[in-house]
Parts: structure tokens; sequence; C-alpha cells
């Protein structure tokens, strides 16, 4: 399978729910405009996101900010099992207002560690929370009417609270090795760089590392390239700015690191499958 992370974009809510197996490993990495939140039944799988790597199994809950890129790692398992609910903060906001929480996803995005492995009560009652949804939405995907959406984001609501509660105390369960601390130094440098001009020789040496151990560390740990990540970290700015501004798209460009509009534009269409021009459109139509 082609490493290529792309956008994967929902509506402002969507659940599903998942029984199945899988016969052959196999590994995507993807990012999307919404937060998730997962319920992981039966799994055997690795996710790596932003600078750290998950053993995911029977019975985790994990959380994923919006815009994060996650490259999953699928073990061959007779049994798979999940729910997931994706959405994004204009759903919840004017009930966050209400409940003076505001910054409750905030929060959230800003604990390092996404993962908690629930005991067996508590993991009950957010599965409750999981089939509430679902039931709500008919066993489909999306609420269908206003009693049903107002079902979906009560449960939500309190779906969202309990994660909270469980990540914030929630710590790493073992040490971090001294790749580990790599590669988070080289996310962190990209994030906080990733408008300026970067180089393979620059990064390598800021870090004290030889650039073709970086290099192979790296694509082992995340799945793909440093330069790779420094493109998809360019293009998720640039998609903010051409949601959230009305600044000019040239001017994007530059401010998010590219030196060449042709480039640019290139590359955007790649990963998001649109123009930037198209992009902004569809999502100020929404």
């Amino acid at each position: 399978m082609e490493n290529k992370a792309e956008l994967s974009k929902f509506s402002d809510f969507r659940i599903s729910y998942s029984e199945t197996k899988i016969d052959k490993a196999t590994s995507i990495h993807h990012y999307h405009d919404t937060y998730e939140i997962v319920l992981f039944e039966k799994a055997d799988l690795q996710i790596f996101i932003k600078d750290y790597e998950y053993k995911i199994s029977d019975g985790d809950v994990f959380f994923i900010n919006e815009f994060d890129i996650h490259h999953i790692m699928y073990n061959v398992t007779p049994h798979y099992e999940r729910y997931v609910v994706h959405f994004k903060k204009d759903l919840l906001l004017p009930l966050l207002k209400v409940m003076n929480m505001e910054s409750i996803l905030e929060q959230l995005s800003c604990i390092p560690y996404r993962k908690v492995h629930p005991n067996l009560k508590v993991r009950t009652e957010l599965k409750s929370y999981f089939e509430s949804i679902h039931r709500a939405t008919g066993f489909k995907h999306e609420p269908f009417d206003e009693t049903s959406k107002a079902q979906v984001l009560s449960n939500l609501m309190l779906l969202l609270i309990r994660v909270h509660e469980l990540l914030k105390t929630e710590q790493p369960k073992h040490e971090l090795s001294r790749s580990d601390y790599i590669i988070q130094d080289v996310i962190r440098y990209i994030d906080t760089n990733y408008m300026n001009q970067i180089n393979l020789e620059q990064l390598s040496n800021s870090l004290f590392t030889n650039k073709y151990y970086l290099c192979h560390l790296f694509r082992k740990k995340a799945g793909f390239s440093i330069m790779e990540y420094v493109q998809y970290r360019r293009i998720i700015e640039a998609q903010k700015l051409l949601k959230d501004t009305d600044n000019d798209i040239t001017g994007i460009c530059y401010d998010c690191g590219f030196n060449n509009a042709q480039h640019f534009y290139r590359v955007f269409r790649k990963i998001s499958k649109v123009t930037p021009l198209q992009y902004r459109k569809i999502h100020r139509v929404i």
C-alpha cells in the first residue's frame, strides 16, 4: 500500500461501528478535519500520532485531535471491533457555551497522552454512550431529525466529559527510549518551524544526529519520510487559514513555508484532492 496521507472529510458528525477480521497486516496514514473518539472493543494494532506510538488492544479508548496526522498499523487478528465518533467543534459549541465548558476541546488537545485503558465498569459506561448515539441515528451514521440530533448531542457531551476526566490523569505505561525522544524532537522542530525553510542537513545538525540515521528512524516510526511530514504540516496549516481567514491564497502559500506558488498548488491538490480556491469555497459553503 502506498504511504500517502490524505485528508478524510466528514460532516459535522458521524458515528460508525465495525466488526470484522484483519486477514493481512496493513498500514494507512491520514488526518481529518474532525475530532475523533474511538472505543476499541477488540483490537491489535499500533497508532503513531504526533510524536508517540501507542499499542492498542482490547478495551482501549483513544482520542485524536483535528488535523493530527496518524499512522495506523493493523496486525492480523480474527476479531476486530470498534466504535468511532467524528465531530466538529461547531456542532458542540452552542452547548459548550451554555455549560461554560468552551475550553474542554482545547484542554483535550493539549493532553500529551491520548490513550486510556478503563476498568470494566468505566468501559461499560463509555460503551453505553456509543450505543445510545448509534441507536439515536437509527444505527446509521448521522442524526436524521431534531430529536435524533438532541439525543446524539446529549450523549456525545457525556462521552466527551468522561473521556476528558480519564485522559487528564493518564500517563504512559512505559519509559520512552532515546529514539522516542529523537522523534519527539523532530516533530516539535517541524511544528515550530514549518513556515521557514527546512532541510535534512539543518534538522540533523540542530538535533546533533546523523542525517541518515534520523531519516531511517523517522520513517520506521512514523510510516512516512521527514520531508513528507513537512509537506503535510504545511498543507494542514494552509487548510486552516483558507477555512478560517480571508487571507490571500498566495500569501498563505508563503506564510506556510512554500517558496513557490506553483509547487504549493501542486502539493495542495495532491493531498487535498482540490485546489486551494476550491477548498476555501467548499468550507465557506459549509
